[in-house]
């Protein structure tokens, strides 16, 4: 349950991000949706706090969870799922970015450390892949 609801969390960001500008300007005077708070605690520094962000967040986090909980296989399907987006969005296309941004040449240190990992890191997703495929045939056959 934990897993799901930090992975939920780390790549549900364009999801809070779609939500919370859209209810932001489909509600611009409210100021549940749009009104910060700072918010400070001992030996910390002081923070902003929305309260639309909490719920929304929070009730996104346990509904899915709640839903991976309920679905039979749904844990096989999130790695099969994960395993597909993984490498090609959080490795390849920033890595690409990077040779780009920073115009690094072929065959350099720099170019052939990245490639090694970002080839380790497919290496990672195919055998994850795998892996969610044999658990949905063998949680539906088994």
């Amino acid at each position: 349950m934990l897993h799901i609801s930090c992975f939920c969390q780390l790549f549900s960001q364009p999801v809070f991000e779609f939500a919370e500008r859209w209810f932001s300007e489909k509600f611009p005077s409210n100021g549940f949706v749009n009104k910060f708070y700072n918010f400070k605690l001992p030996l910390l520094p002081s923070f902003h706090i929305n309260l639309f962000r909490i719920c929304f967040r929070t009730a996104y986090v346990v509904s899915t969870t709640a839903v991976a909980a309920v679905f039979p296989y749904f844990n096989q399907v999130l790695g099969l799922l994960g395993a597909l987006n993984f490498w090609p969005l959080a490795i390849y296309f920033p890595v690409e970015m990077y040779f780009v941004q920073n115009k690094i040449e072929a065959w350099t240190r720099k170019w052939i450390v990245l490639r090694t990992f970002s080839l380790a890191c497919l290496l990672v997703s195919i055998v994850g892949l795998i892996g969610s495929i044999e658990g949905i045939i063998s949680a539906k056959f088994g």
